[in-house]
Order: structure tokens, then C-alpha cells, then sequence
């Protein structure tokens, strides 16, 4: 199930711009509310030779975990992002891209994020969004 982006989002870089060559990234709602989101990472976000970058590995958690709250009618900012990196991400890979709500308080969402290659997880995050 698909869902609309805000109009003030429109401009965003990473989802609204070719950021892995030719594709870009697409959220679909999950049966479990989640958000997830599959691409192939290409030679352009390489960091080390056959990986992506840490810092857009980094840039996708904080854009999934946004466009869950999108899902949800919610429009917030990123108050804080802790990511760990457990495998690295390869690229010319198909990689999906995961994150869920985990709770909410008045307006301080706490959400997190899953990136993996098959099986494998490669990395995963835990933020607090605060609605604008």
C-alpha cells in the first residue's frame, strides 16, 4: 500500500531524486504497518571498493524511518539517530530497507530501521523524531 508524501517533502534529495542511478526510492506500506523499500545500490554510494558509504547507509535509515511516520500522517524531524553496522552493504546488490514505529509520546516518536542483503543484516538504527 502506497501513501502520500507532504507537499513541504517534495524536494527531499534522497527520496525524490534518482540517488541510486536511475531508481528512486519507493516506500510501500507493509501488513505489519511497517515501511519497507527495496534497491539495488550502485557504484555511485560506493565508500570502500564493492560497499556503500556509511553515511548514506546512515541517510537511508533516517529516510525510511520518516517515511514510516509519513505512513502514519505524521510529519516530524529527526531529534536523534543511532546506527549500527553489523555487515557491510554491498552494492549491485538488492538490498530492502525496513523501519517501524516502536512507541510514541505527545509529540516524540521513537522508531527503527533495518537494512539487510538476503538473509543478512547489515545494519540496523534507532531514532527519536519530534513532530514539526
Amino acid at each position: 500500500m502506497t501513501f502520500t508524501i507532504p507537499q513541504r517533502h517534495c524536494q527531499c534529495v534522497v527520496c525524490r531524486r534518482p540517488f541510486f542511478g536511475e531508481q528512486t526510492l519507493q516506500f510501500e506500506t507493509a501488513s505489519t504497518g511497517a515501511v519497507q523499500a527495496k534497491i539495488v545500490a550502485s557504484d555511485k554510494v560506493q565508500g570502500y571498493q564493492g560497499v556503500m558509504q556509511g553515511g548514506l547507509i546512515s541517510t537511508l535509515h533516517d529516510s525510511a524511518m520518516l517515511h514510516c511516520l509519513f505512513s502514519l500522517g505524521v510529519e516530524a524531524m529527526t531529534a536523534s539517530i543511532d546506527v549500527r553496522f553489523h555487515h557491510p552493504v554491498p552494492i549491485n546488490t538488492p538490498i530492502v530497507i525496513q523501519a517501524r514505529l516502536v512507541s510514541q509520546r505527545r509529540k516524540l516518536y521513537q522508531l527503527e530501521s533495518y537494512i539487510s542483503c538476503g538473509e543478512q543484516l547489515c545494519s540496523s538504527a534507532k531514532s527519536r523524531f519530534i513532530q514539526t
